[in-house]
């Protein structure tokens, strides 16, 4: 995969995700965490059908929604070993500018909550329930406060 051209598709940060198809950009978003990955999904996921995903922060929680899109290749500024690794034993190219071992929380203080929520699973299938799960569980949080 050529990265040489792949972080300037962020529009130095007016993006988090761009997915291309053929070249060609058919959806940007800008978002936290797995809230953009998603949304592409669930409202459009013949666009990951076969194409290159472009995002910021690529964890296993994110590359299990990209798997099971149906993506091509995956590119991150930052991707987590489990994504990668996730990624590969799945058929799925990958590349990042920064492999990091542990994908932390916003605060830095622990493992994402999305990442340590799928660590441990195997199958990409077995994944999304569980983001789903500890995305309401984390939105239920931040409204009570």
């Amino acid at each position: 995969m050529n990265m040489e051209n792949l972080p300037a598709l962020f529009e130095n940060g007016a993006y988090t995700l761009v997915v291309q198809k053929g070249g060609v950009t058919v959806h940007k978003e800008f978002g936290r965490g797995v809230g953009p990955a998603l949304r592409v999904f669930d409202a459009q996921p013949e666009l990951l059908k076969g194409a290159l995903v472009c995002d910021t922060i690529v964890g296993k929680a994110a590359a299990a929604i990209y798997l099971l899109g149906g993506a091509s290749c995956v590119y991150a500024e930052t991707m987590s070993a489990a994504a990668a690794d996730f990624l590969i034993a799945n058929g799925v190219d990958c590349a990042c500018e920064t492999k990091t071992e542990k994908l932390l929380n916003r605060q830095g203080t622990g493992l994402c909550p999305f990442e340590q929520a799928v660590l441990e699973l195997e199958r990409p299938e077995d994944c999304l329930p569980v983001v789903r799960a500890t995305l309401a569980r984390l939105m239920a949080g931040k409204n009570n406060k």
